[in-house]
C-alpha cells in the first residue's frame, strides 16, 4: 500500500520551510556542505513491487505544463514501458492543465505561479512520484531538495551508466551542484561542420576539439574570401547554416559568460561594462573584416536567392554551408543526416552549379574561461524521482527502462535524435567520429536565469530592449558609433523603459520617435 506524505517528512525530522525564490517549500534533510543541497537517499519501500501481480500500481508523473493525457509524452517516453510493464498504470499529472486555456478566456499560467501549481502536486494529499522537466525546472527543485538523488540507487542496483554521453551527465551534475538528480535518455548538442576543400585551398589547418574562441576566429579568418561583391565572398564562420541576425548571433556567443541586460528584477541595465564591450567589438570587427556575414551580406544573400529560386530549381537555397559560401557552421546532429543524403544523392543534382562538399566536424568552440561549455548544447525531458514519491520503486524502474540501452537502441534508428547511450549513435559517413557531440558542456542553468525569465512574464514589452540593442549595434557596424558610445545609450535607452515598466508592465514603446538620434554624440 502507498505510505502517505506525513510519514515521510516525520522520518526526515523537520518541518517544512518555504523557499521565496522560487515559491516552492523546503524539504530540510541532514546537513550537507556549504553551497551543496543534501542529497542522502531514503530507503525505497520494498513493498510496492511484491504486491499482487494482477493488482495494478499507480505511478503519477508531473510535468510543469501539459495535460492529463499527454501524447506526445507518452509516445516520447513512457509507451513502451507501459507495454513491457502491465502491472504499473501511468498518471501524468500537469501541474498547469494547458486544456483549460481551450474553454476559458484566462491567460496561460506562467513564471512563478505555475511554480506555485508544481508546489501543489508535489506537495498534496497525493504527490506526483516522477517530474519531467527541463534545465530550469530540474535546478529549482534540485536547489529545494524536492528530488531524491540517484547515485544511490544507481550504486545499490549496479546500473551501468559507463555508456552515457559526458554531455548529458556532466549537463545534469551541474544542475544538481555535483549530484545526479535526473536522466534524459537523449540529448541535444552541436558541433562545427566545415568544409575541407575550402581549407585545402587554403593552406590551412582544420579546426579542432577544444578550441577556444580566439583561437577559432583566427582560424576562420585564414579561410576568408573578401570581395566588394557578396556572391563572390566566402565567410570563414557562421554560427548558422541558414541567414540569421548578426546580434542574435552575439547574444548567443555571450551566453556562456552569462552576460545579463539588466538584473534579476529589471531594475537597471547591466550592459555598460567591460564583457559586453568584448562581445560587441568582437562581432563587429568580424563583420566588418567580412569572416562572418552582416546585415547587409545577408540582405545580399536573400535577395539572390529569391532570384535563383524565379528561375531554377536548387535543393540547397539558403544553406551558406552546402553552396560553399561559409567555410564553418555551426549546426545540430540532424544535419549529418542531410549532408550524408546529398553525398549519397549527389548524382541527381541537376541544373545548378554544384560542388561536392567534403566535410568534416569539430567541437563547438570554448571561452578560456569557461572550458568546454558550449552553446548548442543542451537538456530537456529530463526525468526525476520526487522526494515526495509514494512509489519510489516504481519511479526508479520507469528511469531506469527509459534510459536504457535497450531503448537507446529503440531511439537510435532517429538520424535528428542523440542518445544519451552513445553506443547506439552512428556516424553516417566513414571516417567522422561523433566524438565531438560527446564531451562538451551545456551552457549553466542558475536560479538567477528564471528570474530573468519570469521578468518577461510582468513585463510582456521587455523584448523591446533588446530591438534598441540590435538598432545601436547596427550603427557600430556601419561605423556611425563606437563600441562605447553605443552601449552606453543602451544602457541609458534600456533604463528609461525600465523606468517606465515599472509603472506601466504593458507599456510599448515607439522606437522610430528619435531616440537613436538623440542619444548619438561625437565617437
Amino acid at each position: 500500500m502507498a505510505k502517505s506524505t506525513i510519514p515521510l517528512l516525520l522520518r526526515r525530522g523537520l518541518p517544512l520551510a518555504l523557499c521565496a525564490a522560487v515559491l516552492l517549500p523546503v524539504i530540510p534533510v541532514a546537513a550537507a556542505a556549504p553551497g551543496s543541497p543534501a542529497v542522502p537517499a531514503r530507503p525505497l519501500t520494498p513493498s510496492v513491487v511484491t504486491q499482487p501481480s494482477d493488482e495494478q500500481r499507480v505511478l503519477r508523473i508531473g510535468s510543469l505544463w501539459s495535460n492529463s493525457d499527454d501524447t506526445y509524452l507518452r509516445q516520447n517516453l513512457t509507451d513502451l514501458y507501459e507495454f513491457t510493464h502491465p502491472d504499473v498504470k501511468l498518471e501524468f499529472v500537469p501541474a498547469v492543465d494547458q486544456e483549460q486555456f481551450r474553454f476559458t478566456n484566462t491567460y496561460m499560467v506562467e513564471g512563478p505561479e505555475a511554480l506555485g501549481h508544481m508546489r501543489d502536486i508535489l506537495l498534496g494529499s497525493d504527490p506526483v512520484d516522477v517530474i519531467i522537466g527541463d534545465g530550469s525546472l530540474i535546478r529549482n527543485l534540485a536547489d529545494q531538495n524536492l528530488l531524491e538523488p540517484l547515485q544511490p540507487l544507481i550504486d545499490r542496483d549496479s546500473y551501468d551508466i559507463s555508456n552515457m554521453a559526458p554531455t548529458m551527465l556532466n549537463g545534469v551534475r551541474e544542475l544538481g551542484r555535483g549530484h545526479l538528480f535526473a536522466l534524459t535518455p537523449t540529448f541535444s548538442a552541436s558541433v562545427v561542420y566545415y568544409n575541407k576543400g575550402i581549407f585545402d585551398a587554403a593552406g590551412v589547418d582544420y579546426p579542432t576539439d577544444g578550441m577556444t574562441w580566439d583561437e577559432f576566429f583566427k582560424l576562420a579568418g585564414k579561410v576568408t574570401k573578401t570581395s566588394k561583391h557578396p556572391d563572390e565572398r566566402i565567410y570563414g564562420f557562421s554560427r548558422s547554416r541558414y541567414a540569421g541576425d548578426p546580434f542574435g548571433d552575439m547574444l548567443v556567443y555571450l551566453s556562456p559568460l552569462q552576460a545579463a541586460m539588466y538584473d534579476n528584477q529589471g531594475g537597471a541595465m547591466t550592459v555598460n561594462n567591460a564583457l559586453w564591450s568584448r562581445g560587441w567589438t568582437t562581432f563587429s570587427n568580424l563583420i566588418q573584416k567580412q569572416i562572418i556575414p552582416g546585415p547587409g551580406d545577408i540582405e545580399a544573400a536573400a535577395a539572390a536567392a529569391a532570384g535563383v529560386a524565379e528561375t531554377e530549381f536548387n535543393p540547397f537555397l539558403g544553406d551558406w554551408f552546402l553552396t560553399g559560401k561559409a567555410a564553418m557552421v555551426i549546426g545540430e546532429y540532424g544535419y549529418i543526416n542531410e549532408l550524408a543524403s546529398v553525398d549519397r544523392k549527389a548524382m541527381l543534382i541537376k541544373n545548378i552549379n554544384f560542388r561536392h562538399v567534403d566535410w568534416g566536424i569539430a567541437a563547438v568552440p570554448a571561452f578560456a574561461e569557461k572550458p568546454g561549455v558550449t552553446v548548442g548544447a543542451g537538456l530537456d525531458q529530463m526525468l526525476a524521482i520526487s522526494s515526495t514519491a509514494q512509489n519510489e520503486e516504481d519511479a526508479w524502474e520507469l528511469i531506469k527502462f527509459v534510459n536504457s540501452n535497450e531503448v537507446a537502441k529503440i531511439k537510435a534508428a532517429n538520424p535528428y535524435q542523440l542518445t544519451s547511450r552513445m553506443d547506439f549513435n552512428r556516424s553516417q559517413k566513414a571516417g567522422v567520429s561523433l566524438e565531438p557531440f560527446y564531451n562538451v558542456k551545456p551552457v549553466p542553468v542558475s536560479v538567477s536565469d528564471s528570474d530573468v525569465n519570469n521578468l518577461a512574464y510582468k513585463m510582456p514589452n521587455i523584448y523591446q530592449i533588446n530591438l534598441a540593442g540590435q538598432m545601436l549595434f547596427s550603427e557600430v557596424i556601419q561605423g556611425k558609433r563606437t563600441v562605447a558610445n553605443a552601449l552606453k545609450a543602451w544602457e541609458q535607452q534600456g533604463n528609461h523603459m525600465l523606468n517606465a515598466m515599472r509603472k506601466d508592465p504593458t507599456v510599448f514603446f515607439n522606437l522610430d520617435n528619435g531616440w537613436l538620434e538623440r542619444s548619438a554624440k561625437k565617437k
